[in-house]
């Protein structure tokens, strides 16, 4: 099984790639993608995989050092796992032979001899010159490992011209057994990457898109805020605070001696390969007219009740309509339920109008373990959200 490198996505496809199988990674133009290949590539070196990279647009070394740059590896101190076919050879195809089918063919000889004569693991196809030298079905032969004894995880990348029904219909047609788009967002969520799991062949998943981040030569999983609110003593600070790894909360006593959020709870988190910020918000009305500009960039939302006091679901609606206004994904908690209460789940739908779709989890937010099922429950719905 091949890795991609990056922990939640390999957990998200079910541990990693099957063996056989062929992987498209379709790059929007403009967006930063380079690196999955580059993070599948150096990951299978490390677990001593034979690698063929196939790369007809630079030479070996130019290949080796953007590796080097870019991950921090130099990839020629596994030259016993690593086979490159480069610019030197399209152009020595190129000179000693005239005719277009020929030189096809001729590829796809040099291919399959390598992946058979070092026994090659994984080929790293870097796509678009032969697209663009061969035709769409003339590059797509290249990627065919009939007469390979052992056949290889093949890995193509691609720079997508065509737009999305290209990938839709590639997808569709069963060329590939796992489809990856990468794509840029302009809305909702500014200046994020995203990658789409577009198609996958060896299990049910619906289309799911992860934001994230380049920083250090790494790819991050990167929820950039999680807005947690609900009335006033609700408890969205112990909720921020279970959830949290590490974060600052800004309680303050009121006249009266209670503890309240005057300004907001603020937590980082790692969880299922995500590094997660989450924002508690105050609960009081008087905060109102900035929670709209908080809920901006936010990419899901957590609405917190107390289900031993009904009294506070009328401010808990005031607080669920300027949720829907962001067109956010949503998770109610019902906290506190450890306690003596009354409200039930088709109660809280009724009062709040809630839709049938939005989950309602009854939690203790002391519990460490309700808070944590609970944010995996909106990262789940977060990256099937279509932003």
């Amino acid at each position: 099984m091949l890795r991609t490198g990056i922990s939640g996505i390999d957990e998200m496809l079910g541990g990693g790639i099957p063996d056989e199988s062929k992987v498209l990674i379709s790059m929007e133009p403009g967006v930063d993608g380079g690196l999955f290949m580059a993070t599948m590539l150096v990951d299978a070196l490390s677990r001593d995989r034979t690698c063929l990279v196939v790369i007809p647009t630079s030479t070996r070394d130019a290949f080796r050092e953007e590796i080097l740059s870019t991950k921090g590896v130099d990839i020629h101190t596994r030259s016993d796992r690593i086979i490159t076919l480069d610019s030197r050879t399209r152009e020595d195809i190129r000179k000693n032979i005239g005719d277009r089918s020929q030189r096809l063919a001729e590829w796809k000889r040099v291919i399959c001899s390598a992946c058979t004569e070092n026994n090659v693991d994984v080929a790293f196809i870097y796509f678009d010159l032969f697209y663009e030298d061969f035709g769409l079905d003339g590059a797509l032969s290249v990627l065919d490992m009939t007469g390979v004894d052992s056949k290889p995880v093949v890995v193509v990348e691609h720079l997508n011209l065509e737009g999305d029904t290209f990938i839709e219909d590639l997808a569709s047609a069963g060329l590939f057994d796992l489809v990856f788009s990468i794509k840029a967002s302009y809305t909702g969520v500014p200046f994020f990457n995203f990658l789409t799991v577009e198609h996958i062949s060896w299990m049910q998943l619906p289309r799911r898109s992860v934001p994230y981040l380049i920083s250090d030569g790494a790819i991050r999983l990167y929820i950039p805020k999680i807005i947690v609110t609900g009335p006033p003593t609700s408890g969205k600070t112990t909720f921020v605070n279970n959830a949290s790894e590490y974060g600052i909360s800004t309680d303050r006593n009121d006249f009266s001696g209670s503890s309240t959020t005057v300004a907001m709870d603020l937590g980082w988190l790692h969880l299922k390969g995500f590094d997660i910020s989450i924002y508690g918000t105050p609960g009081k009305p008087r905060f109102d007219p900035i929670l709209p500009q908080l809920f901006k960039c936010a990419m899901g939302a957590i609405l917190i009740i107390d289900v031993t006091k009904p009294e506070t679901l009328d401010r808990a609606r005031q607080l669920l309509t300027i949720i829907q206004q962001s067109l956010l994904p949503v998770v109610l908690v019902a906290n506190k339920s450890d306690l003596p209460h009354t409200l039930g789940e088709e109660e809280i739908r009724k009062i709040l109008n809630l839709p049938e779709d939005t989950l309602i989890a009854f939690i203790s937010s002391t519990r460490s373990s309700d808070v944590s099922c609970v944010v995996e429950d909106l990262v789940e719905q977060i990256i099937m959200f279509p932003y």
